[in-house]
């Protein structure tokens, strides 16, 4: 940001020369000026106290105006003098104070000059934060479309000089179709794997070493080098794109659409570099997909798979808990909810497993392997069991059919019903699998939908273009002006809601943090992953952002820095661990490989014996009395104590 007296100087200049194009046709306020220009500037000192209205602000702007054009048609040094070191400084004060602390960065010597030669004299009529306005809109979006290729396909010039031929593997779930794909990978001499989860990848990662394949595993927590590996096993996000494969596999390329990571799928199928991709995907993205390939006038072809076990929606709504059997996956959609039905079914007796977002990879891994094994009859899971998990379930069992989707509460769409219900009926252990639905509501809902096609993806999520981070813009700006600036059919740009989150978090401390004005760095610190809802985690990564150049390594987390308590705190040291091996990897840090891969043992050593051992604790109870609340209860109160809280309320009232 430019300095307060610079920007009263530049006021100043661009008022003196305003005036001296104006011809006045009369002569209102000629006597008075001279007291005007003291009663004002005692008006802009008091407003210290109050805030001015943008309207007033604004007044002020045009009224100052016309006090310079007196001044200097009068030659009168003395008011000239009191504009420019008194009045001035107070009308950068209140413009300044207009402004949110982010929005104050945009004001560089670039925004100076854009006024000064796209918008003349706009300053003495407007306010500041107005003009910003316009700055963001005319001046950054201009440079953003001027920088950014037309066609997003332009990006990968590597890419687009290959002649890659691609296979896309289209069927429901539960068709062999990433099989077929990976019995293809395992021929390569140098492949990749590229899925939606370190779990996916964990688990081609022990396919290819079941088959004497050297292979290498790449997540955002881990790193598991081979020395002469022939197959990469990753995330989606970690793809390199300036390596060459003979042979990818880009896994539930259906997610392209999603909003927060979806671009990670249109930047692999635009920009990998291998002669052979192969795309694992639902019929639905079939469309997009396939535009994609031809915007890079690639070739492919399509093999289509139909299931192998039939799948049947039940007739009959289910009933908790009589109609729970093995074998089944119960599916609700939040974490509280997951325990909660773990912990009624083993104080009844049923051992279950639990598979929820917030449970680290490692956990829903073993909890997996338990069901697995028949160590435990039943799988208690949120929407993560949808990911292409491999799970014996002879029925899937949609407990809730509404789940919050970030934003608001909404009934399930078709895609998830699908996704989640195709999970029943493994092949090879099931002939057939089932989908039920608790409630006459419930079944009722999902029947209706079971049998609905579903509606084709009819978006591609666009990531941010790294090239932006070369602007003398505030980054800030930078990514709210480039997700104003419309994209054609069928791409989309990503949510930078969190992105955003952290930069208001940072900016705060921007003295503290070293490189906060480099934005390539501030990039890398700012697209980490992390869970922005959970405080400890924010508050770690700004320690880190503050303290990185301070040492060769990271400070190593500590299980003290958690404030939850129970199972909850040690999910959340978890979430500590990978924080600290993602900044360091981003940062270019030194890191206590022993130490971290110790801390994550006996922290996932502690999380399953707190889930063997204490399900029945997380059973939702009335806060008042503690009686066990009804299964799926809105509130935390039995209706014995809600009507007596509401007979006291009424008559405390009537008492009144």
């Amino acid at each position: 940001m430019i300095q307060a007296e610079k920007l009263a100087q530049f006021y100043f200049t661009q008022y003196r020369d305003c005036v001296k194009n104006i011809k006045k046709k009369n002569n209102d306020g000629k006597k008075t000026y001279e007291q005007r220009i003291t009663s004002m500037l005692g008006e802009m000192t008091a407003s210290r106290a109050k805030k001015l209205s943008p309207a007033h602000l604004e007044e002020y702007h045009r009224q100052i105006r016309n006090l310079v054009y007196y001044a200097f048609k009068m030659d009168n040094q003395f008011a000239i003098m009191k504009i420019r070191d008194l009045m001035m400084p107070q009308l950068v004060r209140l413009d300044l104070g207009e402004l949110k602390e982010t929005e104050q960065e945009m004001v560089t010597a670039k925004f100076l000059e854009f006024l000064r030669t796209q918008m003349p004299f706009a300053i003495c009529q407007k306010t500041l934060r107005s003009l910003c306005r316009n700055y963001a809109e005319d001046g950054i979006k201009t440079q953003i479309i001027d920088m950014v290729p037309t066609r997003p396909e332009m990006e990968f010039p590597e890419a687009l000089q290959m002649q890659r031929r691609f296979i896309l593997h289209i069927g429901p779930t539960n068709c062999g179709k990433t099989y077929q794909a990976l019995e293809r990978l395992k021929t390569a001499q140098n492949g990749v794997y590229l899925g939606p989860l370190r779990l996916l990848a964990l688990e081609v990662y022990e396919k290819m070493k079941d088959c004497s394949i050297p292979c290498t595993m790449l997540t955002g927590e881990e790193r598991i080098y081979e020395d002469g590996s022939l197959v990469t096993a990753s995330t989606v996000e970690m793809l390199d794109i300036d390596q060459e494969y003979d042979i990818a596999v880009i896994d539930e390329a259906q997610m392209i659409a999603d909003s927060d990571r979806g671009h990670s799928w249109t930047r692999a199928i635009l920009g990998v570099r291998a002669k052979e991709v192969h795309v694992c995907m639902s019929p639905a993205a079939q469309k997009v997909v396939t535009h994609l390939i031809d915007l890079c006038n690639d070739t492919y072809e399509i093999r289509r798979y139909e299931r192998k076990t039939p799948l049947l929606c039940e007739e009959e709504a289910f009933r908790f808990p009589e109609d729970v059997k093995e074998g089944d996956a119960l599916i609700v959609f939040t974490k509280r909810a997951v325990l909660d039905i773990a912990g009624r079914l083993e104080r009844r007796g049923t051992k279950a497993s639990v598979i929820y977002g917030s449970l680290p990879p490692e956990i829903r891994r073993r909890q997996m392997h338990l069901f697995a094994q028949k160590q435990t009859r039943v799988v208690v899971s949120t929407d993560a069991i949808g990911m292409g998990l491999n799970l014996p379930v002879r029925r899937i069992v949609f407990i809730q059919t509404e789940k919050f989707d970030g934003k608001n509460t909404r009934p399930l769409l078709v895609s998830e019903i699908r996704q989640i219900a195709g999970r029943a009926g493994r092949f090879g252990i099931y002939d057939t699998g089932y989908v039920g639905a608790m409630g006459e509501e419930g079944i009722a809902y999902i029947r209706k939908r079971f049998w609905e096609p579903e509606p084709e993806v009819e978006h591609v999520s666009l990531g941010f273009p790294q090239v932006l981070l070369d602007m003398d813009e505030p980054l800030n700006a930078v990514l709210q002006i480039w997700k104003s600036v419309e994209t054609a059919p069928p791409f989309e740009k990503i949510s930078i809601d969190e992105v955003m989150f952290l930069y208001e978090r940072a900016y705060r401390d921007r003295k503290e943090i070293d490189g906060f004005e480099d934005k390539r760095i501030l990039y890398r610190m700012l697209t980490c992953s992390i869970d922005i809802k959970n405080r400890d985690l924010v508050e770690l990564w700004l320690y880190y952002c503050k303290t990185y150049t301070a040492d060769v390594s990271l400070h190593f987390p500590a299980l003290m820095m958690c404030t939850d308590s129970g199972l909850s705190r040690y999910e959340t040291f978890y979430k500590m661990l990978d924080l600290y091996y993602q900044f360091s990897t981003r940062l270019g840090k030194n890191m206590d490989l022993n130490r971290l891969e110790r801390e994550r043992e006996k922290t996932e050593t502690t999380i399953m014996l707190l889930l063997s051992k204490n399900k029945k604790d997380y059973i939702r109870k009335c806060q008042y009395c503690g009686s066990q609340l009804p299964l799926g209860a809105a509130y935390r109160v039995c209706d014995k104590c809600y009507a007596e809280m509401h007979k006291k309320k009424k008559a405390d009232a009537d008492g009144k």
